[in-house]
């Protein structure tokens, strides 16, 4: 599973680097595209305002020129009386007046268009100063024609000083021409600004391309020094788990041992109590023993018949973790004193047990199950003391809130090959063919429940002869100091 989510991680990385490189090399594909476009458009644009701007300029230039002439014919028809010939000039000069005012109408669309396109590539001052000097040649132009009017506005009028007149008017036009051939200049000038942008633009665009470009080369450098690791991590991961399969395929083949050998010894004790029950059975029918003998010898194999079923459940239920603790106050004391003095009842002359126990304290844990302990562990004392004494002690710790419960035998011992591993399942036999005498639960059940409850369990040999065992739980699940402080002052 964990070399699965590997692939899948490394599957992703190497996805995400390369959609980034594709994308990347989109992008430059797609800015390029864009650029040209918009630059192409631009310069296609510039180059159609251009010539108009340059043409309406001159046409402007021309129509005042014109209008000069049509003064000029004005003040000679005038001298020459010629009324019709006059006013047929006048109407020249009024009509070349609005074609003048048509055609900067059209210079300032123009101005306006530039001012949409040209804003990007920084030519903004130029637009406006164009702008500015057209309207003051419109301004100037206004004012030419309004003095034009009041000279000419009726024919016979005031012909004095017409030369003089004439002349002033000249000035002012030539004015208006020289404003506009400078206007024609400042066309000129932000042709050449609007120019130089587009062409700054291309360059900033190239640049960019080649940042995108170089990066996703970078990018692809990096990917294939990252797919190499990656390979290297594949195969040190390979390895890893080949090794960790090996591991796991040896501790299985271990296990199915222990569990071929669980079966055997469990079948075993399942038949050890069969036999006798068959035989107090046959006793009875023969007549060998009365009937009360033979139910009580039945009734105590079954029950060691349903201890065996209870441990292999229990094992089930630790392996499952279901194992659950029913949590009550009651005097260990007590338990322990039911407990020996049950077993007392059916031993041989040779063995005793003798107990040390402090009363008068409560502790709080699953009754059952510690009393499932010391049974176990007072029947193992028993099963290995052919004779002498074993005691059973409790020693309670109330400022470490700790209870102690030792069995010590004077039996044969533990083999200390067996020791380090004395309560896990299924060690039913010491080296060789030493036989236990056990189906490998009772120890391995023990351990588990004092576990459970927050404790511990553990066995040594005595120096003397024999084997002693000791486990600890807590008195209280949850101290209450001033309970505490209560037992420790009594």
């Amino acid at each position: 599973m964990i070399l699965q989510n590997h692939k899948t991680s490394t599957s992703l990385r190497i996805g995400i680097s390369v959609a980034m490189i594709i994308m990347m090399l989109g992008l430059a594909l797609a800015l390029n595209a864009f650029t040209t476009y918009a630059i192409t458009n631009q310069m296609k644009v510039l180059s159609n305002l251009n010539m108009p701007v340059s043409q309406e300029v001159t046409r402007i230039y021309a129509i005042q020129q014109m209008q000069q002439h049509d003064i000029s014919d004005m003040v000679t028809y005038q001298k020459m009386s010629s009324k019709a010939n006059y006013e047929i000039s006048k109407s020249q000069f009024e009509s070349h007046d609005q074609e003048w005012n048509y055609e900067v109408k059209k210079i300032k669309d123009l101005i306006d268009t530039f001012l949409n396109y040209g804003s990007d590539y920084g030519t903004a001052g130029n637009i406006s100063t164009l702008s500015t000097n057209l309207n003051d040649i419109e301004s100037a132009h206004l004012q030419y024609v309004q003095k034009v009017d009041q000279i000419f506005g009726t024919y016979g009028g005031n012909t004095n000083n017409l030369n003089s007149v004439v002349t002033g008017l000249e000035t002012q036009q030539s004015q208006i021409s020289l404003r506009i051939i400078l206007l024609n200049d400042e066309v000129q000038k932000l042709t050449d600004n609007l120019n130089a942008g587009v062409d700054e633009s291309k360059q900033k665009a190239f640049t960019w391309q080649l940042i995108i470009i170089t990066s996703a080369g970078i990018m692809s450098l990096a990917l294939g020094y990252f797919l190499n690791l990656i390979n290297k991590d594949l195969v040190r991961e390979v390895i890893r788990k080949t090794r960790s399969l090996q591991k796991a395929n040896k501790k299985l083949e271990k296990m199915n041992i222990l569990k071929d050998d669980f079966i055997n010894v469990a079948s075993h004790e399942l038949k050890s109590p069969l036999h006798p029950i068959y035989g107090f059975v046959e006793l009875a029918q023969n007549g060998d023993i009365g009937a009360d003998e033979a139910l009580a010898g039945i009734s105590k194999q079954a029950r060691q018949l349903e201890e065996i079923a209870n441990r292999i459940l229990d094992i089930s239920r630790i392996d499952n973790g279901s194992l659950y603790l029913s949590y009550e106050k009651f005097d260990l004391s007590n338990l322990l004193l039911e407990i020996t003095s049950s077993q007392g009842l059916n031993l041989n002359e040779k063995i005793k047990i003798e107990t040390s126990l402090e009363k008068g304290i409560d502790v709080e844990a699953d009754r059952v199950r510690i009393g499932q302990v010391v049974r176990n562990l007072l029947n193992n004392a028993l099963k290995f003391t052919e004779d002498g004494i074993i005691r059973v002690i409790i020693r309670y710790n109330l400022q470490k809130n700790l209870v102690e419960v030792t069995i010590r035998d004077c039996g044969q011992g533990i083999h200390p090959e067996i020791l380090p591993k004395l309560f896990n399942k299924f060690i039913t036999k010491g080296p060789k063919t030493e036989s236990w005498k056990g189906n490998g639960l009772g120890l391995y059940l023990s351990r588990e429940i004092i576990n459970a409850h927050g404790g511990h369990i553990f066995a040594y040999n005595n120096k003397e002869a024999g084997a002693t065992f000791k486990f600890t739980i807590p008195i209280m699940r949850h101290i209450n100091a001033i309970e505490l402080h209560e037992k420790i002052m009594n």
